[in-house]
């Protein structure tokens, strides 16, 4: 339990520190035409990062609030805003906060700020069975994402749809997850390589899958990490409180 709360912690400060220092900030000298489907793939995985850790909704009147992260170890290839600059590794905390509607429906809403950059985003989810504590009964849940990136050199709004799934026992669930992430990039300073990409845009579409652990130490207290995949193998992990 302890080996786990230290690697989510520190992958929370790998996100944060990724952070600190603009790691889009190359866009405006670097980017070139056949580099914004490649730069648009990157920030949209860690756009739909961490958006569910349970395949169980909150249930009505239920609460959630915690810090995500998102973060992945390298860039695509084609990735020159990136890669340029000498960016590896790169990520996105975020603040996030959670509650139970009517009808088996979740929503939340989270967001950064940082840099030159305001990101904000939010969802919905519906349980597509009852909630129940009994060991060994899987829970589903339709989990639906969307963002919006305000960045000095471009903008971008990223939806992602996600089927999830995981079994609830006392102390830990495993969940999975399927589904795909939508991103629209817009540029909106003209690039040094090709002034001409001035209001030009990409839309891209990729598929996204999840593999995590959810731990309870306390009964409200819960952390969880993820492995991912979109573009890029990456990770997801959080910590908050849930009740």
């Amino acid at each position: 339990m302890k080996k786990l709360f230290y690697c989510v912690i520190s992958l929370l400060l790998a996100s944060a520190t990724a952070w600190a220092e603009d790691p889009f900030g190359g866009f405006q000298q670097y980017a070139d035409r056949p580099s914004l489907k490649p730069f648009a793939r990157d920030l949209g995985a860690v756009l739909g990062a961490a958006t569910f850790h349970n395949g169980a909704s909150l249930g009505f009147s239920g609460f959630d609030v915690g810090i995500r992260g998102g973060f992945r170890f390298n860039s695509e290839a084609g990735n020159r805003p990136l890669r340029d600059k000498g960016t590896k590794g790169f990520g996105l905390p975020w603040v996030q906060a959670e509650i139970g509607l009517p009808f088996g429906l979740d929503g939340y809403i989270r967001g950064v700020s940082f840099q030159g950059t305001t990101i904000a985003g939010g969802g919905m989810r519906y349980g597509i069975n009852k909630k129940t504590e009994s060991p060994w009964l899987p829970q589903v849940l339709v989990a639906w994402s969307a963002h919006s990136v305000a960045h000095q050199q471009f903008s971008a709004s990223q939806t992602g749809l996600n089927l999830v799934a995981s079994l609830n026992f006392k102390k830990f669930s495993p969940y999975l997850g399927a589904g795909a992430d939508r991103t629209r990039l817009v540029v909106r300073s003209s690039p040094v390589r090709d002034p001409a990409l001035l209001g030009e845009a990409v839309s891209v579409v990729v598929p996204r899958a999840t593999v995590g652990l959810s731990l309870r130490p306390k009964a409200y207290v819960y952390l969880h990490f993820a492995a991912t995949y979109t573009n890029r193998v990456g990770v997801d992990s959080g910590i908050g409180i849930r009740f």
